[in-house]
């Protein structure tokens, strides 16, 4: 009876499958919604992005996935899943990605003449005496900010959603097991992800000052020092909250990370909205 031989290993096509799928989808849907340079350029740019984004952390959590030798009540009933997965997921790798790329580089299309003026004429008018802008600043460059500042939610949120849909496939979370909710894989990977959308929210907070100084004729100068004060001070505390999500996969514990999120939730309500709003009353 003759041995069998050496097995070859599969080529890892998971990877580079998805890869070409979501690019042929990209390409293909940039020749119809981009008629001119600069859109087609904003639409390959942050579609190819967006889709690197959720892809590559949909399969980052799949590549750290652990082997399921103890599997709880949670992890059978979502065996069916895992079975219909299965074959199936080059296919569902360039869905997860294709899907937002797309939707990501129709919108960035949709803000090609925001980016030319931003990067053609954004030096022009008077300076304001607060922060030191020239008006063109406040009007094109501020917007263009945003919409990066968007840009990046959207795709956190998306690779968090992704990512986390994936752990809990595969047994990283487990909702129903106290002793072992998430494995450190699955930590590092989430915290990684949440300390970025929480350096986002500082810079959308570092952005709300010029939108306030851009709207200075309305507000009282006690009440426009009032708002900068207030939307600084919030910066620092969502780059505090970003530092404590850091430290997860150090301490393997959440209840930091998540105390800060509630404090940042607060202090949003109480020194992002109710301290202006109170001094401008008293004043």
């Amino acid at each position: 009876m003759p041995t069998p031989g050496p097995t070859r290993r599969r080529p890892r096509v998971l990877p580079l499958a998805s890869a070409i799928s979501a690019g042929l989808v990209l390409g293909a849907l940039t020749v119809l919604v981009a008629p001119t340079w600069a859109e087609l350029t904003l639409f390959a740019v942050f579609g190819s992005v967006m889709a690197l984004l959720v892809g590559g952390n949909c399969w980052l959590a799949h590549r750290l996935r652990q082997p399921l030798s103890v599997m709880s009540p949670e992890q059978v009933s979502l065996d069916p899943c895992r079975q219909l997965v299965a074959g199936r997921k080059p296919l569902l790798l360039a869905t997860v990605a294709g899907v937002p790329g797309v939707l990501a580089g129709v919108a960035a299309a949709t803000h090609a003449d925001l980016w030319q003026e931003t990067v053609h004429g954004a030096r022009w008018g008077v300076r304001d005496p607060i922060l030191h802008r020239p008006s063109g600043f406040y009007l094109t460059t501020v917007p263009w900010y945003r919409f990066l500042v968007d840009f990046g939610f959207a795709a956190l949120v998306a690779s968090l959603a992704a990512a986390g849909a994936v752990h809990y496939l595969y047994g990283g979370l487990q909702l129903q097991d106290r002793r072992r909710r998430s494995t450190a894989a699955a930590r590092a990977q989430l915290s990684v992800l949440c300390a970025a959308l929480l350096a986002l929210k500082a810079a959308a907070y570092w952005l709300d000052r010029f939108e306030i100084v851009g709207r200075a004729e309305e507000l009282g100068p006690r009440e426009l020092s009032a708002w900068l004060q207030a939307k600084s001070l919030m910066c620092w505390v969502a780059l505090i909250c970003a530092v404590l999500f850091l430290t997860v996969p150090l301490r393997h514990r959440w209840l930091p990370a998540l105390t800060g999120l509630v404090l940042l939730l607060l202090c949003s309500g109480l020194v992002g909205e109710v301290y202006p709003v109170l001094v401008a009353y008293l004043g």
